[in-house]
Protein backbone atom coordinates (compact mmCIF):
# COMPACT_ATOMS: atom_id res chain seq x y z
CA UNK A 1 0.00 0.00 0.00
CA UNK A 2 1.60 3.45 -0.58
CA UNK A 3 1.92 6.08 1.40
CA UNK A 4 -0.65 8.36 -0.60
CA UNK A 5 -2.94 5.59 0.52
CA UNK A 6 -1.81 5.13 4.30
CA UNK A 7 -2.06 8.56 4.53
CA UNK A 8 -6.37 8.77 3.23
CA UNK A 9 -6.34 5.78 5.21
CA UNK A 10 -5.42 7.02 8.50
CA UNK A 11 -7.47 10.43 7.64
CA UNK A 12 -10.44 8.06 7.21
CA UNK A 13 -10.18 5.85 10.58
CA UNK A 14 -9.61 8.92 12.76
CA UNK A 15 -12.29 11.41 11.25
CA UNK A 16 -15.22 8.70 10.62
CA UNK A 17 -14.78 6.87 13.64
CA UNK A 18 -14.09 9.52 16.07
CA UNK A 19 -15.31 12.78 14.62
CA UNK A 20 -18.50 11.63 12.19
CA UNK A 21 -19.17 8.62 14.13
CA UNK A 22 -18.67 8.62 17.66
CA UNK A 23 -18.88 12.57 18.26
CA UNK A 24 -22.13 12.57 15.69
CA UNK A 25 -23.74 9.78 18.08
CA UNK A 26 -22.95 10.80 21.24
CA UNK A 27 -24.44 14.73 20.29
CA UNK A 28 -27.84 13.10 19.00
CA UNK A 29 -28.47 11.35 21.97
CA UNK A 30 -27.86 14.26 24.25
CA UNK A 31 -29.78 16.39 21.84
CA UNK A 32 -32.83 13.22 22.17
CA UNK A 33 -32.23 12.97 26.22
CA UNK A 34 -32.54 16.81 26.69
CA UNK A 35 -35.78 17.37 24.31
CA UNK A 36 -37.63 14.04 26.11
CA UNK A 37 -36.00 14.04 29.91
CA UNK A 38 -39.40 15.74 30.63
CA UNK A 39 -41.56 12.77 29.26
CA UNK A 40 -39.96 10.09 31.32
CA UNK A 41 -42.96 7.49 30.77
CA UNK A 42 -42.89 8.15 27.16
CA UNK A 43 -42.97 5.16 25.10
CA UNK A 44 -41.57 4.61 21.46
CA UNK A 45 -43.51 2.50 19.10
CA UNK A 46 -42.34 0.95 15.80
CA UNK A 47 -43.59 3.67 13.70
CA UNK A 48 -42.60 6.05 16.05
CA UNK A 49 -38.61 4.66 16.32
CA UNK A 50 -38.72 4.62 12.23
CA UNK A 51 -39.70 8.11 11.60
CA UNK A 52 -37.53 9.87 14.47
CA UNK A 53 -34.48 7.94 13.36
CA UNK A 54 -35.11 8.59 9.53
CA UNK A 55 -35.62 12.26 9.89
CA UNK A 56 -32.58 13.05 11.79
CA UNK A 57 -29.70 10.81 10.01
CA UNK A 58 -31.75 12.73 6.66
CA UNK A 59 -30.77 15.99 8.58
CA UNK A 60 -27.72 14.30 9.69
CA UNK A 61 -25.89 13.47 6.26
CA UNK A 62 -27.66 16.71 4.55
CA UNK A 63 -26.06 18.87 6.98
CA UNK A 64 -22.65 16.81 7.79
CA UNK A 65 -21.97 17.36 3.70
CA UNK A 66 -22.69 20.27 3.82
CA UNK A 67 -20.36 21.14 6.64
CA UNK A 68 -17.33 18.25 5.92
CA UNK A 69 -16.94 18.82 2.19
CA UNK A 70 -15.14 22.50 2.61
CA UNK A 71 -13.13 20.75 5.94
CA UNK A 72 -11.96 18.18 3.95
CA UNK A 73 -11.15 20.46 0.40
CA UNK A 74 -9.10 22.74 3.28
CA UNK A 75 -7.39 19.62 4.80
CA UNK A 76 -6.52 17.77 1.42
CA UNK A 77 -4.98 21.18 0.14
CA UNK A 78 -3.07 21.23 3.90
CA UNK A 79 -1.47 18.17 3.25
CA UNK A 80 -3.36 15.83 5.94
CA UNK A 81 -4.47 13.30 3.15
CA UNK A 82 -3.27 13.39 -0.48
CA UNK A 83 -5.48 12.99 -3.37
CA UNK A 84 -5.74 9.37 -5.23
CA UNK A 85 -5.11 9.16 -8.59
CA UNK A 86 -7.04 5.55 -9.04
CA UNK A 87 -11.15 5.89 -9.49
CA UNK A 88 -12.91 5.04 -6.30
CA UNK A 89 -16.13 2.83 -6.93
CA UNK A 90 -18.63 5.07 -5.29
CA UNK A 91 -17.13 8.47 -6.17
CA UNK A 92 -18.28 8.29 -9.71
CA UNK A 93 -21.58 8.14 -8.09
CA UNK A 94 -21.79 10.73 -6.36
CA UNK A 95 -22.92 14.16 -7.96
CA UNK A 96 -20.34 17.20 -7.58
CA UNK A 97 -22.47 20.12 -7.19
CA UNK A 98 -22.06 20.56 -3.21
CA UNK A 99 -26.10 20.82 -2.61
CA UNK A 100 -27.08 18.06 -4.76
CA UNK A 101 -24.55 16.02 -2.93
CA UNK A 102 -26.02 17.15 0.35
CA UNK A 103 -29.60 16.38 -0.56
CA UNK A 104 -27.99 12.83 -2.19
CA UNK A 105 -26.34 12.01 1.25
CA UNK A 106 -29.15 12.76 3.22
CA UNK A 107 -31.49 10.48 1.31
CA UNK A 108 -28.32 7.67 1.25
CA UNK A 109 -28.60 7.98 5.28
CA UNK A 110 -32.60 8.35 5.60
CA UNK A 111 -32.78 4.64 3.02
CA UNK A 112 -30.14 3.17 5.07
CA UNK A 113 -31.58 4.09 8.31
CA UNK A 114 -35.21 2.58 7.51
CA UNK A 115 -33.69 -0.21 6.25
CA UNK A 116 -31.83 -1.03 9.58
CA UNK A 117 -33.74 0.15 12.18
CA UNK A 118 -36.80 -1.89 10.10
CA UNK A 119 -34.84 -4.87 10.76
CA UNK A 120 -33.83 -4.16 13.91
CA UNK A 121 -37.14 -3.00 15.14
CA UNK A 122 -39.01 -5.81 13.77
CA UNK A 123 -37.20 -8.54 13.50
CA UNK A 124 -35.90 -8.36 17.16
CA UNK A 125 -39.01 -7.44 18.31
CA UNK A 126 -38.16 -4.42 20.23
CA UNK A 127 -40.70 -1.66 20.47
CA UNK A 128 -41.74 0.10 22.17
CA UNK A 129 -38.71 1.97 23.61
CA UNK A 130 -38.88 4.55 26.96
CA UNK A 131 -36.89 7.63 26.73
CA UNK A 132 -32.78 5.86 27.24
CA UNK A 133 -33.38 2.93 25.46
CA UNK A 134 -34.36 5.14 22.16
CA UNK A 135 -31.55 7.63 23.42
CA UNK A 136 -29.14 4.89 23.27
CA UNK A 137 -30.71 3.56 19.47
CA UNK A 138 -30.54 6.79 18.30
CA UNK A 139 -27.47 7.73 19.40
CA UNK A 140 -26.02 4.42 18.11
CA UNK A 141 -27.79 4.89 14.84
CA UNK A 142 -26.52 8.62 13.79
CA UNK A 143 -22.60 7.56 15.06
CA UNK A 144 -23.19 4.51 12.18
CA UNK A 145 -24.80 6.99 9.80
CA UNK A 146 -22.41 9.98 10.56
CA UNK A 147 -19.50 7.44 10.04
CA UNK A 148 -20.40 6.58 6.37
CA UNK A 149 -21.83 10.03 5.28
CA UNK A 150 -18.12 11.33 6.24
CA UNK A 151 -16.30 8.00 4.65
CA UNK A 152 -18.65 9.51 1.22
CA UNK A 153 -17.68 12.87 1.71
CA UNK A 154 -13.52 12.43 2.20
CA UNK A 155 -13.82 9.80 -0.80
CA UNK A 156 -15.63 12.13 -3.04
CA UNK A 157 -12.41 14.68 -2.82
CA UNK A 158 -10.23 12.66 -2.10
CA UNK A 159 -11.12 10.67 -6.25
CA UNK A 160 -11.75 14.08 -7.05
CA UNK A 161 -10.60 14.67 -10.87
Amino acid sequence: MSNTQNNLKSYLLSKCIVGYGIINGLINATIFYFMEKGHPDALFYAGDIIKDLTFTTFLLGFLLALIVMPLTVKDLEKGKFSSQDSVHKLEKYLPNHLFVFSIVLGLVTAILTIILSSIIVFLFNIAPLTVMQMMFFKGITCAVCGGIAGYLCIIKVAYRK
